[in-house]
């Protein structure tokens, strides 16, 4: 189980990105944070994620270090991630951050002219510089931090290129958001996603052969689904059973771009979790309509975020034209890749998709 605690709505940039743009500044109380983590401890003990989110979590580094402390007070077994623009990282914090086993993933939108596109300060100026010194600060402290990047219409053309900067940067794990909720999505950006997707197999293809390890998230997926064709399924959303979201009143929802949305409340975190709403919105989230039931890609296909779904259609259940676009252009280009690695014998691929060990004999290494 994963929980997610909105310790914030504020945030200190100015960017499109926020799942819900807040009008006025809401914190969570440290009396809510704790009653989350006596909530978590009663409930979901054993190896349970605990995320904290905003807004920019950082506004609230000692909320942070006071809730983590009292989650050891408490039995069980907990470890700890942030999200963060990465403005307000220092050494002091990376420094309480390994301590504590924190997990850190900044958001970083690729190269400068694509992180600046839309990442600003509220008074318009850009945050690349600033961003650009931070991930070298905190790749020194925390080397296999995950990169969080979100790829829109207008940042499109520097796609490949953010890809390949954010590598030679040092990071192992790239992962990606299309922003489905532009409005400029259209033919065109459609024809240069496709370009971009082929430029970065090319570039995935080389590193690959020359024996780099790397996650790049819209790959992995679809290369382990084509070569386990017949017992895989692509990422399933499990709505409000493997993750919920506790905004910063207490109230409990099934995942983080329903909070502030109150008809899809799930519970309080003084009172649980309402489990015949938990159950109805999960079963309604797996009905499936008869178009995607009758398509090729179906259990390879990313169509099943009950969450974006929502945000793209109004429902948890229903089709977005768009993610089938975008899947329809991605599944083909990685696919041949797939196949181009595998007739080159690419030691790296193999370990990677046909080692069922690799993930343990991967951090053992990293650990050396």
């Amino acid at each position: 189980m994963h929980v997610t605690l909105h310790l914030t709505t504020g945030c200190n940039l100015n960017c499109r990105y926020c799942y819900s743009p807040p009008t006025s500044r809401n914190d969570m109380s440290q009396q809510t944070a704790f009653q989350t983590i006596d909530f978590i401890s009663e409930n979901y003990p054993v190896n349970t994620g605990i995320i904290f989110f905003g807004g920019e979590p950082l506004l609230k580094k000692d909320l942070i270090k006071e809730t983590i402390a009292y989650s050891h007070t408490k039995s069980g077994y907990f470890h700890y991630k942030v999200t963060t623009n990465g403005i307000l990282l220092d050494n002091d914090f990376l420094e309480y951050a390994s301590k504590v086993n924190l997990q850190i993933s900044i958001s970083v939108d690729g190269n400068e002219q694509a992180h600046n596109t839309f990442r600003r300060f509220p008074d318009g100026s850009t945050t690349f510089g600033i961003v650009n010194e931070k991930i070298d600060l905190l790749l020194h402290y925390q080397p296999y931090s995950k990169v969080l990047m979100t790829v829109s219409p207008e940042t499109l053309a520097h796609y490949a290129d953010s890809v390949e900067f954010l590598l030679n940067k040092g990071f192992k794990y790239i992962i990606v958001s299309l922003d489905f909720s532009s409005k400029n999505w259209n033919n065109i950006s459609l024809k240069e996603l496709k370009r971009q997707y082929k430029r970065i197999s090319a570039i995935y293809e080389t590193r690959i052969l020359k024996e780099e390890k790397f996650y790049f998230s819209p790959f992995e997926m679809k290369l382990a689904s084509h070569i386990r064709k017949n017992n895989f399924e692509c990422y399933q959303c499990h709505l409000a059973q493997r993750q919920i979201s506790v905004a910063f009143d207490g109230l409990i929802y099934p995942c983080v771009q329903f909070v502030k949305n109150s008809e899809y409340a799930i519970g309080y975190v003084t009172e649980g979790i309402d489990g015949e709403t938990q159950n109805r919105l999960y079963k309604e989230s797996k009905t499936q309509t008869e178009e995607c039931l009758k398509c090729d890609y179906n259990p390879r296909c990313n169509n099943k975020c009950s969450c974006l779904s929502w945000q793209l259609t109004g429902t948890i259940n229903q089709v977005s034209p768009l993610i089938c676009e975008t899947e329809r252009i991605l599944i083909p280009i990685a696919d041949k890749l797939g196949e181009k690695l595998f007739k080159k014998a690419s030691p790296m691929f193999i370990q990677k998709h046909y080692n069922a060990v690799f993930p343990i004999l991967s951090m053992i290494e990293d650990m050396q």
